[in-house]
């Protein structure tokens, strides 16, 4: 019997075998090897206002991967959303930060960084002192309004009473500027971009300087703390390196809109339908102070003790890890 053909037929089915087991081999060996993750990056989701205020946001969300910032016109829309959780950081007065943790909220300012950006306008006539206007109506945007606190405390500082000495007025920002251009409305205390936009409309004239006055009053102070940002409480307990992050990046911002404003203008420009002149004027027109961490309650809670509204003692509202 020709044992070659078995002897053949065995080797061919052992260098099979051999093969199958080194394929079984390099698979499991595969399949156990520790895979490494990639670094994932944490989705935040800003909302800011729709103002020429949100410019060292703009810059600031550039260098910050995985932000996502919408700019928003309706303030009511926006704290819903933040109130719900489906916002990360609101940017918005710091009025309505203070008045959401009066309610309750579980809600966290992390910084303050517009500290100048309304003015009184006059029709007619250009007013520069409040007593120019004893015993007219002065149009402000609400009851109790921020900007009806500064008014009444930078008239008190003339000796004058507030409102005994005048008449406010409560009227939306919109249906003021239509009032004002018409000659219906003879002071009207605006923010910017309305103030820039109003400048060369007749009649019109920008007398006073909301940061200017207080600065007269108070010469130690850098205006004061208008804008700042909010988060909910549990969430920045568990993105402390994302607050501190952003918190570098506005600070870096303004520092460069202070130095280069017409850089910054030319970095942001894509989102504002505002014309250029406008939002060069508008950007002059606001001042920017950042401040966070300790010092951020002192600011805040200074100057509602100047306006006569002082705070409750509340340590839970101030997020100072994150500087």
């Amino acid at each position: 019997m020709n044992k070659r053909p078995l002897i053949l037929m065995i080797i061919i089915i052992l260098v099979v075998a051999g093969c199958a087991w080194k394929l079984d081999v390099s698979e499991k060996s595969t399949a156990e090897r520790p895979t490494p993750l990639a670094t994932p990056v944490s989705k935040i989701t800003i909302y800011a206002p729709a103002s020429t205020s949100s410019i060292p946001v703009i810059l600031a969300v550039k260098k910050i991967e995985g932000a996502n910032l919408t700019l928003f016109t309706n303030h009511a829309q926006a704290n819903a959303l933040f109130l719900r959780g489906d916002v990360d950081l609101l940017i918005t007065g710091i009025s309505v930060g203070v008045d959401m943790r009066s309610k309750g909220a579980p809600v966290q300012l992390v910084n303050s960084y517009v500290s100048g950006l309304s003015y009184l306008l006059t029709y007619d006539r250009k007013v520069n002192q409040w007593a120019d206007l004893k015993g007219q109506a002065i149009y402000l945007p609400f009851q109790g309004s921020p900007l009806e606190e500064v008014t009444a405390h930078l008239v008190k500082a003339e000796g004058l009473e507030w409102p005994g000495d005048f008449q406010p007025v409560y009227s939306p920002f919109e249906s003021s500027v239509e009032l004002l251009k018409q000659g219906k409305a003879s002071a009207v205390a605006l923010p910017e971009p309305y103030v820039s936009l109003l400048e060369n409309q007749p009649h019109i004239f920008i007398s006073i300087s909301y940061f200017d006055a207080w600065q007269k009053v108070h010469p130690e102070d850098h205006g004061y703390p208008q804008v700042g940002t909010l988060v909910k409480a549990d969430w920045a307990q568990s993105h402390p390196d994302e607050i501190t992050q952003f918190n570098e990046a506005l600070a870096e911002a303004v520092k460069l809109v202070e130095s280069d404003p017409a850089g910054a203008l030319d970095a942001v420009r894509g989102y504002y339908s505002l014309p250029e002149d406008v939002l060069s004027r508008s950007l002059k027109r606001t001042q920017y102070s950042f401040v966070s961490g300790e010092a951020l309650k002192d600011v805040v809670t200074r100057y509602y003790a100047q306006v006569e509204k002082p705070l409750h003692e509340d340590s839970f509202f101030y997020h100072t890890s994150g500087q």
